[in-house]
């Protein structure tokens, strides 16, 4: 029998890392969830998880935001290749839409999904991004 493969969650929305944790356990992922960026970063490290489920936005303590962190991840040789799928309330907060297309530098990651998450479209991009497609 294979392994489960691992997946992070860094996103300080309590309710939201419940409900994804949830919905990808009852898939048969693992699931690990930091509602910090910096201890999300230390848990990536540690755990070295197969995806990692990123928010953009966080309410503090202050630390970077989760495009920074998108960046940082990518810059570290242990975590580089681990695909990172952001997930953004930035819509809701300020009426503005990011017109997502990927970019090594500015924003290394798979996937951008506004809130609220549609279940089976961040299943589907998990898939994706675990296979290697963009």
């Amino acid at each position: 029998m294979s392994e489960k493969q691992t997946i992070l969650v860094v996103d300080d929305d309590v309710q939201l890392v419940d409900t994804v944790k949830t919905l990808l356990e009852s898939v048969g992922y693992e699931v690990a969830y930091a509602y910090q960026t910096e201890k999300g970063m230390d848990l990536a490290e540690e755990i070295r998880p197969d995806l990692i489920l990123l928010d953009v936005m966080f309410a503090g303590p202050p630390g970077p935001d989760g495009i920074e962190v998108s960046r940082r991840l990518h810059e570290n040789p242990v975590l580089r290749d681990t695909p990172v799928i952001i997930l953004s309330g930035v819509k809701k907060v300020i009426d503005f839409s990011f017109d997502y297309s990927p970019d090594p530098t500015w924003m290394p990651v798979k996937a951008f999904l506004e809130k609220p998450i549609k279940p089976d479209e961040l299943l589907g991009e998990i898939k994706k991004a675990l296979a290697g497609e963009s």
